[in-house]
This record gives structure tokens, sequence and C-alpha cells, in this order.
């Protein structure tokens, strides 16, 4: 039974939070594993070590430093070819960061993603190569995540995040870390707000 509950962050977070019915949950196990009986199921429960995920959960929590949230966000993937690494590096001369402009590049063997403020979408698209451009993803909100840089010895600290989004039905549009300590979670723009408090109530349980 633990490696059922173990399989599952969601179940799992559930159980340590309170936020799941055991009954319930052993009934759904006991269904799926007809050879068990429900008694079984419901005692194998009771005994994993809940304490043990909580800990982990308040762990990790204490590594959340701060919060960002930013709006009209954009994603426009091509094909990597030369012609578009020219154009994304001539674009990339044109970012104003002291004003806080958005620009990230994500390089894969054959697809090329950057992620930019909304209104420069448009201005990315004019230098792209004709039929290079392969999908574009608009109305995007991104949350910010700053954590302190030991992170990357830390197991379970990305699963312990996507699963508190999971926990509160948010999809996730994309995600990335940026450097030691840095998260960031693209989502639709409908659920800003909601991708926000969910990080921030995972931030108040340290």
């Amino acid at each position: 039974m633990r490696e059922t509950i173990e399989r599952d962050g969601v179940v799992s977070q559930g159980l340590a939070r309170g936020l799941i019915n055991v009954r319930a949950l052993a009934r759904s196990i006991q269904v799926a594993n007809p050879k068990a009986s429900f008694d079984a199921v419901l005692s194998a429960i009771r005994r994993y070590p809940i304490s043990d995920i909580s800990s982990k959960r308040q762990s990790i929590s204490k590594m959340i430093l701060k919060l960002s949230m930013k709006n009209n966000v954009a994603v426009l993937s091509m094909r990597n070819q030369l012609g578009v690494q020219m154009a994304i590096a001539q674009f990339a001369r044109e970012v104003d960061y002291d004003q806080g402009q958005t620009f990230r590049v994500v390089s894969g063997t054959e697809i090329v993603s950057v992620t930019i403020d909304s209104k420069n979408i448009g201005k990315l698209e004019s230098k792209m190569p004709k039929g290079h451009i392969r999908k574009r993803i608009g109305n995007l909100a991104e949350l910010v995540v700053d954590m302190i840089s030991d992170t990357e010895n830390t197991s379970g600290v990305l699963s312990t995040i996507t699963t508190e989004l999971k926990i509160n039905d948010i999809n996730i549009a994309q995600l990335s870390t940026v450097g030691p300590g840095r998260v960031t979670i693209l989502v639709d723009a409908k659920d800003a707000t909601k991708v926000y408090l969910s990080v921030a109530s995972l931030s108040k349980s340290k």
C-alpha cells in the first residue's frame, strides 16, 4: 500500500495535510486491488508515516524566499536553425532589461522556445525566417519562485511545488529553472491568482 500512496504525490500530500478521507482512499485502493481486504488496506494507510511527509514539505517550504508574478507573457516556438538563432540574437539586443522586460530562451535539438512579453511577440515574429514558427502561446502569466541556492542538493523541491499546483487543479504551461534557486512557472492567465496563492500557501507552512 505504501508504494501505491507514494506513486501519487497528490495522495501522499493530501494525507499529510488532512485533505483526504482515509476510508474513501482505502475503498479506492481496495477496488483496484480486490485480493486485499478493506480492513487490511485501511490499516496500512493509517500506518503510513504521514509525519515524514509533513516534515519534508516544511523543510522545502523554508527554502522559498520570494514570489513575484508577471502577466502578459507569451511563448514563441520555432525550428532550431541558424537563421532562427541569428534572429533571436538580434532581438535579444533590443530587449530593455532595465524596464524588466522578459526574455528567456530554451533550446532543444529541433525546437527553440522564447519566452517574452506579449507586447514584443510581433517584433520577434517579424525577424523570423518565413515558415519557421511552430507554435505561439499567448495570454500567459509567469510566477517566479526565488529559493535559497542549496535547492540543487535537496530532493523533491520541484515535485512538491508541482504537486501543490495539481492539488489546486492548475495546469502548468511550462516550468523551468533559471540558475541556482529560481523556478519559473507559466500558466494560463486565468490561473494567475490561483498559482500565486497555491505556492504562497506552501511557503506559509514553514
